[in-house]
């Protein structure tokens, strides 16, 4: 494999399409990116209005953007295309792709679901269509492949350690940090309430202000925390939360490597696919609801050693769980689908 095409939305720092861009370079690779954001921006509105016509409008605007694309893939002519979250790809780019080498997708959300931002029929048709599916969840492995798609993994997200170190603060001014946006489902809410009276640091969108109904915590969200600045906000708490969203309740999130990656204590929701990656206090601490959370995070602030312990044990799994680990499975699964 010398030749990789990676598409995705955008190729900000720490995107996964951005993540893998560097991996793959950094084992060789000669790598081009396609992002619809650059080849169509008005696949991307930003008022109300334009949402709603977009509504309408999106499959003539993707389908210009595919065309760019399948042309930058004919000049290009990958081995290998890896498309992140394949929502605005037609099922026609996907065969055209393969006429130049394999074709491999990782579902970023959770497109088995019905939620219009993880799936669409384009993504449904183009379910036999890939060479081979990546995803964050072992069930979700299984519902891949019983809709249809030819060779799905479970594929974790990983470690970025060129921008997510230790960074620890000699006296965290928090006990406890969380870096996510407001949830609809208010779950988050409802788990940020039960630990309100401790030294919270509360990262995200302004929805936070101005969606959030519990009065605890109004006005505690400080803003957005940038990709870059992760390691100086967990380096401030004691303690690093990781709250799951409902489509992430069967797998994990991109949280799971960035809290243990700074050395910061992870005490996350708990899911069975969390529990194999980092052993339960071991290498991080679990919970399942609002009180079991108050009481986790009362009983690691009276023992500090213990915190110490389980964060180094989670920093070091994560040093094992490496962009670059991720690109030696694909290297594998690459020459396993072209041997055989």
């Amino acid at each position: 494999m010398k030749k990789v095409l990676i598409v995705g939305q955008a190729l900000e720092v720490g995107r996964t399409e951005e993540v893998y861009g560097r991996g793959f370079s950094a084992f060789g690779c000669e790598v081009q990116h396609f992002t619809w954001t650059e080849s169509k921006p008005s696949l991307f509105p930003n008022s109300l209005l334009n949402r709603a016509a977009w509504r309408v409008a999106w499959q003539p605007l993707a389908k210009l953007a595919n065309q760019k694309l399948v042309k930058m893939a004919d000049r290009f002519q990958p081995d290998l295309t890896l498309v992140i979250s394949p929502l605005l790809l037609h099922p026609d780019s996907i065969l055209a792709i393969k006429q130049h080498g394999l074709a491999f997708v990782f579902f970023t959300d959770n497109p088995v679901d019905a939620h219009r931002t993880h799936t669409n029929s384009w993504v449904r048709r183009g379910f036999p269509l890939w060479d081979a599916a990546f995803i964050w969840s072992q069930e979700l492995v299984d519902r891949l492949l019983a809709n249809g798609v030819k060779r799905a993994f479970f594929h974790p997200f990983c470690s970025d350690l060129e921008y997510h170190f230790p960074k620890r603060q000699q006296n965290p001014i928090y006990d406890v940090a969380f870096i996510g946006n407001w949830d609809a489902s208010r779950k988050r809410e409802q788990y940020l309430k039960a630990i309100a009276n401790y030294r919270l640091g509360l990262w995200g969108s302004n929805y936070w202000n101005t969606h959030c109904q519990e009065p605890a915590l109004k006005g505690l969200c400080q803003g957005m925390c940038s990709y870059q600045e992760i390691p100086e906000v967990l380096g401030s708490a004691k303690i690093g939360l990781n709250i799951l969203r409902p489509q992430n309740e069967d797998g994990h999130n991109i949280r799971t490597y960035e809290i243990p990656a700074t050395r910061t204590l992870m005490l996350s929701e708990r899911s069975s696919t969390l529990l194999k990656l980092f052993g339960e206090d071991r290498e991080a601490v679990y919970f399942s609801h609002p009180d079991e959370l108050k009481q986790k995070v009362d009983y690691l602030l009276q023992n500090p050693a213990l915190m110490t312990s389980i964060a180094e044990a989670g920093y070091k799994k994560a040093l094992e769980n490496t962009i670059s680990a991720r690109i030696e499975e694909n290297f594998q699964i690459y020459e396993q689908i072209k041997n055989n």
